[in-house]
């Protein structure tokens, strides 16, 4: 029983963890890199007692949460269809029902602990001010995503042919829509993977708009401040990155074969971050359009847009796996980060750009998956 137990946490608390360190970077940050040691404590006392005594704040909180729980479910569902680990299916269903559930709890309750940890003082913070109706749902709120997401968990594993809402979507797009190969990843992360991108997606707003939000609070707007939260709300889309790898390794090899030129294939490539990043582009436009020149914006956008294409061309040296890439990442970010405090934004841009499309085009003909 403990060895099972410890090879499951393996294959989903583990790698959860792994494949989202570029999203908990930005998150430890966010929480306490932000704020000065000395007043930590203070800050974050601060921060509960604000969201345990205004119900619109709290509402905000728990949507966070839920968001946080769907990437929490989606991830065990999508390793459970993943290729490769069909095992999964004989060695919980020969268990008994019981103890199965026993283990999904362990599971999901190990990926879900960053949200009960800080629910947990939450609620001792509610009890001691005596808002005991906070204190109840901030409980009631995550005893319910503790227990709700173990009944998918049963259904998945009792009928792992069962079709979402992303199986209609994806056959409804597919007789109406002939997709240029420009979208074919984004196609992929929409029908197969919507729970990661919509994620994602969520939790880069939340970053923008605490930006935006303290530019506007401390009544000043200031273009490096806009850079550095786009910066890392690039970060948040590592496990995109990892994942658009993953998928050229797996459907799009045979492109490699077509009589398309470099230039193509590394146009198609900026095409899909230049896409993906578009619905970024759209809240910052809409936020700062009266704060900042255009010239500023469009170079807040170069700096995102190369940053991402940069990333993704790393991941040609096949050595590189998710761990290696989070060192460079980060170096890069560093130097980046350097250069755009000391207003060297187009330089660093340029050197960006240049890095890219020198790996892009000496490994791009060259490059192999790489299997440890």
């Amino acid at each position: 029983m403990r060895a099972t137990t410890a090879i499951l946490q393996k294959i989903f608390t583990r790698q959860f963890y792994v494949q989202n360190t570029g999203f908990f970077l930005v998150l430890f940050y966010l929480l306490f890199g932000v704020v000065n040691s000395s007043s930590l404590i203070s800050y974050h006392y601060s921060l509960m007692l604000g969201f345990l005594g205004n119900k619109g704040f709290l509402l905000l909180v728990l949507l966070l949460w839920t968001a946080y729980l769907l990437k929490c479910t989606g991830f065990v569902l999508k390793v459970m269809q993943t290729q490769g680990y069909e095992f999964l299916y004989a060695t919980m269903g020969s268990m008994e029902k019981k103890k199965r559930r026993k283990i999904w709890f362990l599971i999901h309750t190990g990926i879900y602990m960053p949200v009960l940890i800080y629910a947990a003082i939450a609620a001792s913070v509610a009890v001691q001010k005596g808002w005991m109706l906070s204190a109840g749902i901030v409980i009631v709120f995550n005893v319910a995503m503790c227990v709700w997401p173990l009944a998918l968990y049963e259904r998945k594993l009792a009928q792992p042919d069962v079709l979402f809402f992303t199986g209609q979507l994806q056959r409804w797009i597919n007789r109406h829509f002939t997709k240029p190969p420009v979208l074919f990843f984004l196609y992929e992360l929409l029908t197969q993977f919507p729970r990661r991108l919509f994620s994602t997606k969520l939790f880069s707003a939340a970053v923008l708009w605490i930006t935006f939000y303290l530019m506007r609070s401390g009544e000043y707007f200031e273009l490096r401040g806009l850079e550095i939260g786009v910066m890392l709300s690039v970060l948040l889309h590592l496990q995109i990155i990892l994942h658009h790898r993953a998928f050229d390794d797996t459907w799009l090899n045979f492109m490699d074969n077509l009589p398309i030129s470099m230039f193509r294939h590394y146009s198609r490539l900026m095409g899909v971050y230049a896409i993906l990043y578009l619905p970024e582009i759209i809240m910052i436009a809409v936020n700062a359009r009266t704060l900042a020149t255009v010239a500023g914006l469009v170079m807040v956008f170069a700096l995102a847009f190369s940053l991402l294409v940069l990333f993704r061309c790393l991941l040609f040296y096949p050595k590189i796996n998710p761990e290696i890439q989070v060192r460079y990442v980060l170096l890069i970010s560093f130097v980046a980060l350097f250069m755009v405090l000391g207003r060297y934004e187009w330089p660093a841009i340029i050197l960006l750009q240049i890095a890219a499309a020198v790996i892009f085009f000496r490994k791009y003909r060259s490059y192999e998956p790489y299997i440890e």
